[in-house]
């Protein structure tokens, strides 16, 4: 799907009656009324399409959005997002303040850049979590909280050695793995998550898929750059 520029003046992603506003900081107030007038629920942002502030305060004035995707974004304040009680997909990165997830109620997707400042993740009704670049100085997963309720989970980016320190999940189906350089250790799958049942990875080449993938009593099929070790020709 490609972002237009309508006869409106306004931008738009996707078809109706999923598509999604650009938010246009220069003309807030028509793209507001824009919103409501044609029916929208979901809101989008970036520089190139009109973007250009540090915060989100024109949320109190959509509060029937349900999903939010920003960004390149450097935000001062994000309070306004607290509005959206009827939030159910997430986006807002790189930078911005911490957020209390456990606060929506109906969020089940989102997409984050690792920010330490972050609450609630655990206790979240978040289903599918995509986390980049997890980069903690411990180069550990210890204390890195992921939804307890996700079934999927996508790390990219991220600097531990081994999946040790992450939370047993025992909801996850699906787990992808992108661009973790360091990651080597898998033997910690089983327990961490029990009941996986598909695993991807890309460009994580130092990857050793025996211990915890072969032996995972789960795992239906393991695709490890590009080659099956388990299902379709594995």
């Amino acid at each position: 799907m490609s972002i237009e520029l309508k006869a409106s003046g306004f931008y738009e992603w996707g078809e109706p009656p999923n598509s999604s506003l650009g938010v246009d900081t220069s003309r807030i107030d028509e793209c507001i009324a824009y919103y409501h007038e044609r029916g929208f629920r979901a809101l989008f942002g970036h520089e190139s399409f009109g973007f250009r502030q540090d915060n989100l305060d024109f949320l109190t004035r959509v509060k029937n959005a349900t999903e939010l995707w920003f960004w390149d974004v450097a935000l001062k304040d994000i309070d306004g997002i607290y509005e959206l009680m009827d939030l159910e997909s997430f986006g807002v990165h790189p930078k911005r303040p911490g957020i209390d997830f456990s606060q929506f109620h109906s969020l089940r997707t989102a997409f984050c850049h690792w920010n330490k400042s972050d609450t609630g993740i655990a206790a979240s009704t978040i289903a599918e979590y995509r986390l980049w670049h997890c980069k903690p100085r411990s180069k550990s997963f210890e204390g890195i909280e992921i939804p307890k309720a996700v079934t999927k989970l996508e790390l990219t980016w991220a600097n531990p050695s081994t999946l040790d320190g992450l939370p047993v999940l025992k909801k996850l189906k699906v787990l992808e793995i992108h661009r973790c350089r360091d990651l080597q250790d898998l033997s910690c799958l089983p327990r961490i998550a029990p009941n996986l049942q598909r695993l991807l990875t890309t460009t994580s080449s130092k990857i050793d898929a025996r211990s915890g993938v072969l032996d995972h009593p789960k795992l239906k099929e393991a695709l490890i750059d590009g080659k099956f070790v388990v299902g379709e020709s594995g």
